[in-house]
């Protein structure tokens, strides 16, 4: 039993962990939830107070107001000073802190914004030292110096948050392009601030001593605002499709836009006097919104990662618990060992199962769980997987470990190593699967054999004669094969019930068993066929006395209770390697060979000769064949007159299939209807029949031509609980009367399923289709059926009419169905009608109809449409 690791933690030599009492442990979020229903457009609540106060501030800000008595001019360079320092203070903290981003998606563009805020930062400090009042800053400083300079740091801080908050195609948002026109920009900002400083006269004029502001200055304001509105929609539309806590970090930026957007106002009004109140508030406007940026990328970038590790590490623990106690729970034993075999850690399902107390395990060699005749070998095993030298087999099954009492159990065992910081450490899952294996063996011996008789199963039985027709070599002892088909037990098991026929199986499987030699094997292969096996049996005499065994076996007969059955079967035999070369060959030898002792009657034998394996290979092509003529619509219909013997004139036909094959030329009905009923395709021709015979009556029908046509069903036909069905939704499909469609059945159909039969006859009846009764005297006649069955019509077999004129005994048949059938209302049509003195005599004897060569043999489609036609034109002239 070897030990592996799968998923292992590193685990203190000896240690072994206890179980909790349970495993509720509390999952207690670090990372604050926000609610997903609040609008994207709605301020925090100090912004919100800061945008309801704005329209009163902009009223007392208005130049001549209140704030401008208030603030005293004397404080406003010191104070300008102060938020200065602080708005720089601010965007370098926003410039670093967003410049670490660790998504590989975004890292360019708040690049892209980092950088611009550093240059806002390097902006505000230049226009801090420009300001009038302050010493001068290499040039003298002056309205329009620090103006300029406060203009340049607007339209960057306002580029960088278009960048910030308008989505950008993920292409663009990788490019190295983008790095590029970011390094362009940042070089056009430093020429530009450093002329701002050395030559501000250069810059259009943005302030005037006597007029104030200067359209320009309030055009570039307008246009800063423009923007900052447009990142503010686009700000608003990224919110809208995010989850509730990124909304949550990007709210601050929202609110920096909006804080910003109404500080520009203040710069607009502040008329002729730069230091006024409006002033001081458009800067103080600028400060709050950018501690709101700070608040923005602090979140996302430093706050957010630590409470998401803060929580990882909480779940770590947390996982670690619910493993240290799952693993006590494990329905599965569970050992996990060093790379020297000794066991760490040993749950209580493995302590269980071999028997030892809790903690006996710890230290020991993992060895200890095996039988001694395999530690050595597992220890080899164990130091190759360790060192790579031996590939890692992750389950193992057929094992046997040891328990401390000294008894072995079978268990399997699913191993895995893994490698940690002190070494490796290696885990094995092992299953008792003692009881499994027993309850393997009874399912196995029940796959193989048959639950009524305790025989070997078909699957065992072929399995079987391949390993000893595989064993029996050229030279050595042959092998023969017998199948045995019990006859008449479908009879007993109607009359008897289901458990006397058992019973009565268990007996003769009893009798076949016993056998003795040469008899080397006996199964039960289906219902009531056997199968035996004799081994040194060669085909000839030794063959035929095999037969005679068994037939003496059976002999005797069997009983139940009071229920006496004298057993006979149909046999059929073949011997290996007479009459095949391979077990598979040999069983449809013997098949073959069974199925024509079943055609030649009750009880027979065959033994298997090349003319009967020519023969079956032949209704194999024949049906093969078949089956390619019904995929491919191969079949056709010829139609045979049934003639009135009074007028003469056609009243309906008789269709008969046809098929001409590619390969086996013209194909008799006499040849393949035979194979298809004895293979169950004479299910799918019967359907064929019935399609190409609806189509035919829909075509005359639509031609002004009504007649009826009598298909034949098969007695296997009858078996299948849809007929009745399918031939209504045919009439239905085809838009047809069921009196233009009638059934032929012979007698043989009617003989095993009397009541079923009639019950379908009596449903095609309802449905207007008449039921006409073939070849009446050929099989077993009986008048019940006359009186229990709806047939309209008898057909008198050709054999009684060939010689009913030379023949009394023949006549006399003839007259006597003719009358039998006028008593019962039936109308009566004789088959085989070839000479005009049968014609003569049946219409003497008042035949109603007959069908024959001496009108016309059974016509193609279009040569009995042009017979309808001329008799449909005749009746016409006539009439």
């Amino acid at each position: 039993m070897p030990a592996g690791g799968v998923g292992a933690r590193p685990l203190g030599r000896g240690l072994a962990f206890q179980p909790r009492p349970s495993m509720n442990f509390p999952r207690n979020p670090v990372l604050p939830e926000h609610p997903a229903a609040v609008p994207v457009w709605r301020p925090c609540g100090w912004v919100a107070l800061v945008v309801l106060v704005t329209p009163l501030l902009y009223v007392l800000a208005w130049p001549g107001n209140a704030l401008d008595f208030v603030l005293p001019r004397s404080a406003f360079l010191s104070m300008h000073t102060l938020l200065e320092m602080v708005a720089v203070v601010v965007g370098m903290l926003v410039a670093l802190t967003a410049r670490y981003v660790l998504d590989e998606r975004e890292r360019r563009l708040h690049g892209v914004v980092a950088t611009g805020f550093l240059v806002v930062a390097g902006m505000d400090v230049l226009h801090l030292l420009s300001y009038a009042g302050m010493p001068d800053f290499v040039t003298p400083n002056s309205a329009q110096k620090s103006i300029v300079l406060w203009l340049l740091g607007r339209v960057v801080a306002t580029a960088a948050l278009i960048v910030w908050c308008v989505p950008w195609p993920p292409a663009l948002a990788r490019s190295r392009a983008l790095g590029r026109l970011t390094g362009a920009s940042l070089l056009l900002c430093a020429l530009l601030g450093t002329l701002a400083v050395l030559q501000p006269q250069a810059f259009p004029s943005t302030f005037d001593a006597e007029a104030g502001l200067t359209p320009l200055k309030l055009g570039v304001e307008a246009a800063i605002m423009a923007s900052l509105a447009l990142a503010l929609a686009g700000q608003l539309r990224r919110m809208g499709a995010m989850d509730a806590e990124e909304r949550a970090d990007e709210a601050p930026v929202r609110d920096a836009l909006l804080l910003m957007l109404l500080g520009e106002f203040f710069l607009l009004i502040y008329g002729k006097e730069v230091t006024t109140g409006a002033n001081l508030l458009g800067h103080l406007y600028k400060v709050l919104a950018y501690a709101c940026l700070y608040r923005s990328v602090f979140l996302r970038r430093v706050r957010r990662p630590y409470l998401r590790l803060q929580q990882a590490r909480r779940e770590v623990e947390q996982h670690n618990a619910e493993y240290q106690e799952l693993l006590q729970l494990a329905p599965v034993g569970v050992v996990v060992t060093d790379a020297d075999g000794r066991m760490l850690l040993v749950n209580r399902a493995l302590e269980e199962m071999f028997g030892w107390g809790h903690g006996e395990l710890i230290g020991r060699p993992v060895e200890a769980l095996l039988p001694p005749a395999l530690r050595e070998r597992h220890g080899e095993l164990r130091t190759r997987w360790v060192d790579g030298g031996l590939p890692l087999e992750r389950k193992r099954t057929g094992l046997q470990g040891l328990r401390r009492d000294g008894t072995l159990l079978d268990v399997e065992v699913a191993i895995e190593k893994t490698r940690f910081a002190g070494g490796w450490r290696m885990t094995a899952c092992v299953t008792d699967v003692s009881h499994r294996r027993k309850y393997e063996a009874q399912i196995e011996h029940r796959a193989a054999h048959d639950l009524l008789t305790g025989l070997p199963n078909r699957w065992r039985f072929v399995d079987e004669l391949a390993r000893v027709v595989q064993a029996a070599t050229p030279g050595s002892e042959p092998v023969a094969l017998a199948l045995a088909d019990l006859a008449g037990f479908k009879q007993v098991n109607a009359r008897h019930g289901g458990a006397v026929a058992d019973a009565l199986l268990r007996k003769v499987a009893q009798a076949l068993d016993g056998a003795a030699a040469p008899v080397d094997f006996v199964a039960r292969l289906e219902g009531d066929v056997f199968g035996v096996i004799a081994r040194g049996v060669q085909a000839g005499e030794p063959l035929a006395a095999l037969q005679r065994q068994i037939a003496a076996l059976l002999a005797p007969g069997v009983s139940v209770g009071t229920v006496e059955w004298p057993v006979a079967a149909a046999m059929g035999l073949a011997a290996f390697p007479a009459d095949a070369a391979d077990a598979e060959g040999l069983l449809r030898c013997a098949e073959a060979a069974l199925d024509e002792s079943k055609r030649q009657g009750r009880a027979q034998a065959t033994r298997y000769d090349p003319a009967l394996g020519r023969r079956t290979q032949q209704e194999q092509r024949v049906h093969a064949r078949l089956q390619a003529a019904l995929r491919e619509g191969a079949l056709t219909l010829h139609y045979q007159p049934q003639v009135e013997v009074a007028s003469g004139r056609v009243h309906g036909f008789e269709a008969l299939v046809r098929w001409t094959d590619a390969e086996l030329g013209v194909v008799s009905p006499v040849t393949f209807i035979p194979i298809a009923e004895s293979s169950g395709l004479i299910g799918a021709v019967g359907e064929a029949v019935l399609g190409m015979a609806c189509r035919q009556l829909q075509s005359w029908r639509e031609q002004g031509l009504h007649t009826r046509v009598a298909i034949n069903l098969s007695p296997r036909e009858f078996r299948h609980p849809g007929l009745v069905g399918r031939i209504a939704q045919a009439l239905a499909h085809h838009g047809l009367p069921g009196g233009s469609l009638a059934v032929e059945i012979t007698e043989s159909a009617v003989i095993d399923e009397f009541e079923a039969v009639a019950e379908q006859l009596q449903a095609l009846v309802k449905l207007g289709v008449e039921v006409h009764l073939d070849d009446f005297g050929t099989g077993h006649s009986s008048l019940a059926w006359l009186r229990a069955f709806p047939i309209a019509t008898i057909k008198i077999d050709r054999s009684f009419v060939r010689d009913m004129v030379q023949d009394a005994s023949d006549e006399a048949i003839v007259r006597a169905v003719i009358g039998l059938g006028h008593t019962l209302g039936c109308q009566i049509v004789a088959e085989g009608v070839e000479r005009e003195d049968q014609l003569q005599r049946l219409r003497a004897l008042r035949c109603e109809a007959y069908q024959g060569w001496l009108f016309s043999p059974a016509l193609p489609a279009a040569e009995a449409t042009a017979l309808l036609r001329r008799e449909c034109e005749e009746a016409q002239a006539a009439g």
